[in-house]
């Protein structure tokens, strides 16, 4: 057991960050180890021209066998375009919520594209949580910004169809997905209109698809409406014995990487058959690419193109695949006579992947740190390696302006090694998340660069070219900067190169809360980011706010030493009650005002964070009566930190500890959110519950979920019947009406009233139950417009000298945003028979 006091962020010092870099449009790549099946497959795929953009709101939206089939049977150039990265959702391992969950939900989309061979892409679009209607999530967004972004990814990408996943009927599913649907219906019909974002054609041309589809199911009709014949099929469960598996055995791994929203899948095998309703453009009755030149007549090859291809492919030999080599750089050498530089860069892409793969040609630029500042001095390994006898001579090594002339053969099977100086140049720019590294507005990310627009993750700025001779060609390859290191139960662990700060500023707190007090110290960790430095730490702080000591004066000997600072900060001069404090080290020639984060999942690369060093200060009066507060977490979340910031002294507790005894010690326990679908076994402990309510003890468990996938019947655990829904208020600010005015939750220690439910965030609450029994009391009522009302919301019920309450409203958003009338009822649920 151990009492949480604060909010902290712990910090590692191990600087890791992404171990990929991720090109812009095109198939994030990853150290794989390739054999002679690929080799077939990439052979295969050269022939092919075609490209599907497939189009959804979320991440877990996409059509994982669809993908798959797509990308490898197909073999089509298959993008998924996920509106959102997903941040509104909930998190199911861990307590990372709004923009870090959809830092971990976009390596876990672009983990799946791993195994499926899709390429991801993004909108700029903010999940702002659950919406009703497409109405609402399109005016959050602002609905021509979305379509500037759909139009932009469309003329990048250049798809030959588009594929929704939903359709434009509101009503029947999430708003984000409904609006993703009109989004790609009227952008398909606005890409290739040059009068339509002219801004664009610096970087684009115009682009029309060909047709575009609703990929359906019978859950979207009513089954009198639901025709199949009418409807195109695709069997997507076809087996592949170059790669030894089905489409969706892969789809089924690939979907299993959403672990953070627990879609972990079963292996299916066998016949699947997608459907697909035609919505616009050219009717396809048969095939989706009916009409549409997907041969290498799209670009009207020349005859010694067509020759090589066929050699290459005739003289294959799966245990010498180096032969085709000198046909390989061939093709490359013929590819600069294609006219359409689109698919010639495109095609030229995949015939050096193949070279690479062919010859075994394996090559990697490696610093031997982790995370510089700009001006310091680093050391560069570059190392490359040709496991065949095939000629391959490397001449240069570029690094930004630094060229290292080589002019070596690579001899069968022997290392190359080089080891350079570097400096950092003093105008890098430091590696936060492109689209973090402005504050996002509630619907939309803002992105100072239209390229980096669509990018699953930033593109390395440290990214050295090989210039190889292979066969008597010129082929460059890139490599973006890394550190490698050995970890013991991993072995080879790559973190992409990232240019942070020579000093980071660590809120221990990103909330303060003044409560019942005008003053209170606040806590930093500062850390260095080089050796030998020397700052000034202050405070950016509104009007009438004060603050000392002046500066705290901190000097580091080592790069990652930490020193902790306290600043008291006096709100008495103002009136206000909310309050945003930027922190700031100052040396003599700049400002720094960014801390370091790191987010670690064992699924995904380490995330490396670089937010703004800021705290948000919330003042409000709180009474309550409990203080020890018992805490038996579930999947995670920050309620008990939450609680810890008023004053509240809270344990997590493991379920073997739930019995009486160590339970009298404490006023109350809570379960936290989804704690039964997570452990089921929780149900056990009904008896020592029981005995600890009759005690005096109260009870508060958050909400679970039930669905037609993962039932949950909490009846052999609660003490009389309830039956979970999935009815939600979305709207944050629905109204809230108090239909047991004379209830204690309402009035002691808090007295409660309508404007206590003012300025919550993103909802009012989730899965609420439906039907209870007549001993539950009820406190509240909410639905969203138009919606039945939500009347149990908050059920109570008195049991001995103890209370029983179970609760939907989402207090694991509201008490860590530091929203005063949420803390003022859930002390009072808290307080329930206390004096």
């Amino acid at each position: 057991m151990y009492m949480f006091k604060l909010m902290t962020k712990f910090f590692k010092i191990c600087f890791l960050s992404l171990f990929i870099s991720l090109n812009l449009f095109s198939k994030q790549e990853n150290i794989n180890f390739y054999n002679s099946s690929n080799i077939i497959q990439m052979l295969d795929k050269l022939d092919v021209f075609g490209k599907v953009l497939y189009i959804a709101a979320h991440p877990d939206d996409e059509n994982t066998r669809l993908i798959t089939y797509l990308a490898n049977e197909k073999k089509y150039e298959t993008a998924y375009l996920s509106m959102t990265r997903g941040g509104g959702g909930q998190n199911f391992i861990g307590t990372h919520l709004k923009e870090n969950l959809g830092l971990i939900r976009t390596q876990e989309l672009l983990k799946a594209r791993e195994l499926d061979g899709g390429i991801q892409f993004f909108t700029s679009a903010v999940d702002f949580g659950y919406s009703k209607g497409p109405v609402e999530s399109l005016d959050f967004w602002d609905e021509e910004k979305m379509l500037h972004d759909f139009v932009w990814i469309i003329r990048k990408f250049r798809p030959d169809i588009l594929i929704t996943r939903f359709n434009q009927t509101p009503g029947i599913t999430h708003g984000h997905h409904t609006a993703s649907a009109i989004l790609a219906q009227k952008a398909f019909n606005m890409s290739g209109d040059p009068d339509v974002f002219p801004d664009q054609l610096k970087h684009v041309k115009p682009w029309k698809p060909q047709r575009i589809f609703w990929n359906t199911s019978s859950r979207f009709f009513n089954l009198d409406k639901y025709d199949k014949d009418k409807m195109l099929k695709v069997d997507v469960g076809i087996y592949n014995n170059l790669l030894g598996k089905s489409y969706n055995e892969i789809a089924s791994e690939s979907r299993s990487m959403h672990k953070s929203q627990a879609f972990g899948a079963l292996r299916r095998r066998g016949s699947e058959i997608e459907l697909f309703v035609h919505t616009q453009g050219k009717m396809a009755k048969d095939d989706m690419m009916e009409g549409i030149d997907t041969s290498w007549e799209r670009v009207r090859p020349h005859d010694r193109l067509k020759e090589l291809i066929k050699q290459s492919k005739d003289s294959f030999d799966i245990k010498k695949p180096h032969l085709i080599s000198s046909y390989l750089a061939g093709i490359y050498r013929e590819l600069n006579r294609i006219t359409d530089r689109h698919w010639r860069e495109i095609k030229k892409k995949e015939i050096k992947n193949l070279i690479k793969v062919s010859t075994g040609l394996f090559f990697e630029s490696l610093s031997d740190i982790e995370i510089a500042a700009p001006g310091d001095n680093i050391k560069i390994n570059f190392e490359a390696i040709n496991r065949s006898p095939v000629d391959i001579k490397l001449k240069k090594i570029v690094m930004l302006d630094k060229e290292i002339l080589i002019n070596d053969s690579l001899i069968n099977n022997q290392f190359f090694r080089k080891e350079i100086p570097f400096t950092v140049p003093d105008d890098s720019k430091i590696s936060e998340k492109y689209w973090l590294v402005n504050k996002p507005s509630f619907g939309k990310y803002s992105i100072d660069d239209l390229k980096d627009l669509g990018a699953p993750d930033n593109s390395s700025d440290f990214t050295s070219k090989f210039y190889f001779e292979i066969e008597g060609q010129e082929v460059v390859y890139s490599s973006p900067l890394q550190n490698k290191t050995n970890n013991p139960t991993k072995g080879d662990d790559y973190k992409t190169f990232s240019v942070g700060n020579p000093i980071y500023i660590n809120p221990k707190n990103e909330l303060e809360l003044f409560v019942n007090s005008n003053k209170k110290d606040i806590e930093i960790d500062v850390i260095a980011g080089k050796d030998n430095y020397k700052a000034n730490i202050s405070l950016d702080v509104p009007e009438g706010v004060k603050y000392s000591p002046e500066f705290h004066a901190v000097s580091f000997d080592k790069n990652g030493e930490k020193k902790t600072f306290k600043f008291e900060i006096d709100l008495s001069g103002s009136k206000e009650t909310n309050y945003d404090i930027k922190y700031k080290a100052t040396d003599d020639k700049n400002s720094y005002y960014r801390g370091i984060d790191f987010i670690s999942y064992d699924h995904i690369p380490l995330q490396t964070r670089f937010p703004e060093s800021s705290v948000s200060i919330k003042k409000f009066n709180l009474d309550f009566k409990s203080k020890k507060i018992a805490y038996l977490m579930g999947p995670g979340d920050l309620v008990p930190q939450s609680l810890g910031l008023v004053g509240y002294q809270v344990d997590l507790l493991k379920s073997e500890q739930i019995n009486l005894k160590n339970l009298r010690e404490y006023d109350a326990l809570i379960f936290g959110i989804r704690a039964f679908n997570v452990d089921k076994s929780l149900t056990q402990l009904k008896p020592q519950i029981m005995s600890y309510i009759e005690n005096g003890g109260n009870v508060i468990l958050q909400y679970n979920t039930s669905s037609r996938w993962n039932t949950l019947d909490l009846n052999n655990f609660v003490p009389y019947n309830l039956q979970l829904s999935r009815n939600r208020v979305s709207e944050e600010d629905a109204e809230v009406r108090i239909i047991n005015p004379e209830h204690p939750a309402l009035n002691f220690p808090n007295k409660i009233t309508t404007e206590d439910f003012d300025n919550w965030i993103q909802e009012r609450g989730l899965y609420f139950p439906n039907k209870w029994s007549k001993e539950y009391e009820t406190l509240i009522s909410s639905n969203d417009i138009d919606e039945d009302s939500n009347d149990g919301g908050i059920l109570i019920s008195k049991i001995g000298e103890g209370h029983f309450i179970y609760t939907s409203y989402s207090w694991f958003r509201q008490l860590p945003a530091g929203v005063p009338g949420a803390y003022k009822l859930f002390s009072n649920l808290l307080s329930l028979g206390k004096k």
